[in-house]
């Protein structure tokens, strides 16, 4: 199995994903669909709370945003089990399925690692450097 959290850090920031827009943000994050509706956090709660295996439930989860190119998506969330984390999903299947979840702070230039990270994953060039981008700029 997967891991449940490849913790970077201690000290996960608290409060809710911010993200920028900034030039830097557009280019990191152009093509990246970033609109969280209400439709997408009650789908990705449920499927958070899936691959915590069933110890928290949807409504547990509070999913603060929201990042997805081609197949893959990225949900920045919250549990009362764990740190925030970053819930990487791929849906090349036709289903989305829960790959990943990294939490952690980034270091000053630990941006091509968290790149290189989601790109092992097997995320797209796209949804990997947006992901870098928010970490880094948080």
């Amino acid at each position: 199995m997967k891991s449940i959290f490849c913790v970077v850090a201690a000290g996960i920031m608290a409060g809710s994903l911010s993200f920028s827009e900034s030039a830097a943000a557009a280019d990191s994050c152009a093509g990246v669909d970033q609109t969280l509706t209400k439709q997408r956090k009650n789908d990705y709660a449920a499927l958070i709370a899936k691959s915590l295996q069933g110890k928290v439930k949807p409504a547990k989860v509070e999913v603060d945003a929201f990042l997805q190119s081609g197949t893959w998506t990225v949900i920045y969330a919250s549990t009362p089990i764990a740190d925030p984390g970053y819930f990487f999903f791929d849906n090349s299947s036709g289903a989305s399925v829960f790959v990943d979840v990294w939490g952690g702070i980034a270091d000053d230039g630990d941006k091509p690692v968290l790149i290189k990270w989601a790109r092992r994953l097997g995320a797209n060039k796209e949804i990997s450097s947006c992901f870098a981008h928010v970490v880094m700029a948080d």
